[in-house]
């Protein structure tokens, strides 16, 4: 059986081709990025299904999924914004979001080692992020409002991993 770990590694080796595939091949780039997208949401769910079926979780695992999520994030709202294809506050946001949440989980593990779980904010964000990445690959005027709405997850989802921080922390 495929372990989760290997396709995490698998998702984190994709964000290389896509964002090639997507910004240097002139022919169906588009297309090679699109398929390398899906083929990493679908690595995404794959990983947690079989890591919470088969108790497959892992500390190095609940360590480098949130990492590939955040190196195709940041991947693709770049070579959106390369693009034109989303606003560059955007990008902002969530890469300061990304290097907030980078920070606090180094502080938790490194000193506690404590790694705080997903919460629905956080896989909901995440499955809006593909949702909306999708349509704005496929020029879909609703890839726009649902990478608002993917902000705004994202957004409530930080507030949430503040608080347990702040909760953990508080008992170093």
């Amino acid at each position: 059986m495929i372990t989760p770990n290997i396709l995490t590694a698998i998702r984190i080796g994709l964000v290389p081709p896509m964002i090639y595939s997507y910004l240097y091949v002139p022919r169906n780039g588009g297309a090679i990025a699109f398929s390398i997208f899906i083929f990493s949401a679908i690595t995404d769910i794959m990983d947690g299904y079989i890591a919470r079926k088969y108790n497959m979780i892992t500390k190095i695992g609940t360590v480098l999924d949130p990492l590939a999520d955040k190196l195709m994030l940041i991947s693709v709202l770049s070579i959106f914004s390369l693009n034109n294809k989303i606003s560059f506050w955007i990008l902002v946001i969530m890469t300061l979001k990304e290097l907030f949440m980078i920070l606090g989980a180094y502080f938790l593990f490194y000193n506690k080692e404590v790694v705080i779980p997903a919460n629905v904010y956080g896989k909901v964000s995440t499955a809006m992020f593909y949702v909306s990445g999708f349509g704005i690959m496929l020029d879909l005027p609703i890839g726009t409002l649902f990478m608002n709405i993917f902000v705004i997850l994202n957004l409530i989802s930080l507030f949430i991993y503040f608080y347990r921080f702040v909760s953990i922390k508080g008992t170093i």
